[in-house]
């Protein structure tokens, strides 16, 4: 007993004219168009590690106190990230140098966006703490760092 969907070209035939009939056919081509596009998303976006970290060189070193500066580097060539932690203020700056975008991500769903000037330098809110990471998109690159607590 032959089925009409034991054929391949029976079949498509059959999914096309479901489709064209379909009352949200073009919402449903762009939905699967856009999960296709998700297949590759990760190809251009580095993960940038912490490499290094000045509390624990401070630990190493000796105590550290609740008002020093703590520095963080996260690197993924060609791009590197760097932040400055002190009471009330976060600094920051991406290396190599040039303007950028930066999604600021807590562990508790906020984000939120700040802009990279020219140099680079950007600053987060003082009130930012607790378990983060940062996406930055340049025209060098695209990364994230890994989650970091502050």
């Amino acid at each position: 007993m032959t089925h009409r969907w034991d054929d391949d070209q029976h079949l498509l035939d059959d999914l096309s004219d479901a489709l064209r009939e379909a009352r949200h056919a073009s919402a449903i081509a762009a939905y699967g168009k856009g999960a296709y596009a998700w297949r590759t998303i990760d190809d251009d976006l580095l993960l940038a590690s912490l490499s290094f970290d000045s509390l624990l060189e401070q630990v190493q070193q000796r105590r550290s106190g609740p008002d020093d500066e703590r520095v963080l580097v996260f690197t993924a060539s060609p791009l590197s990230v760097e932040l400055e932690v002190r009471p009330g203020q976060i600094a920051g700056r991406i290396i190599p140098q040039g303007a950028g975008e930066i999604r600021v991500e807590t562990a508790d769903g906020v984000t939120f966006h700040i802009e990279a000037d020219d140099a680079g330098f950007f600053t987060l809110p003082g009130a930012v703490r607790g378990l983060i990471r940062l996406r930055c998109d340049t025209a060098t690159a695209r990364l994230v760092t890994d989650w970091v607590r502050l």
